[in-house]
């Protein structure tokens, strides 16, 4: 709550069941008429129907936008989601950048706290470091090879 307010709730969702139903949306809960909306969906149109296999909502410290991961087979994507809807109620998405590297599927994303460093993982075994400098521009910071034993 803020100043006696709720603060909207959004929820980001994704489903790899069907090649026709893959997709990353966000949903806001609409009180008015008690049902989710899709306000935003995290894929461009070339993208649309690649199955998602991993996503993750970085932390938000004062942007004016949040941060999300979308990890599919292409590659990871990472998309700026603005907090102000449009007259339609969706909101404003643009994909800030592509992230490739990994060697097959990406199972799991982790941001640090301030939103700007994503560590990734998947079935090739590599931990990824990916990171954002203060223009936006993202880089890959480390790569981790698995140590056998």
């Amino acid at each position: 709550m803020r100043n006696g307010e709720q603060e909207p709730s959004f929820v980001l969702a994704f489903n790899s069941d069907s090649p026709h139903l893959n997709s990353s949306k966000i949903w806001e809960f609409d009180e008015a008429h008690n049902r989710w909306l899709a306000v935003a969906e995290l894929a461009s149109p070339e993208d649309k129907g690649d199955p998602v296999y991993a996503v993750s909502w970085a932390p938000n410290i004062g942007r004016p936008y949040e941060v999300v991961a979308v990890a599919t087979h292409k590659g990871i994507g990472i998309w700026q989601v603005g907090l102000a809807p449009d007259l339609d109620g969706r909101l404003p998405v643009k994909k800030a950048a592509s992230l490739s590297g990994h060697q097959g599927e990406v199972w799991e994303m982790e941001w640090d706290m301030s939103g700007m460093t994503l560590a990734t993982t998947g079935s090739d075994g590599m931990v990824r470091l990916w990171q954002s400098n203060l223009n936006g521009e993202w880089h890959e910071q480390a790569m981790l090879e698995p140590v056998p034993s």
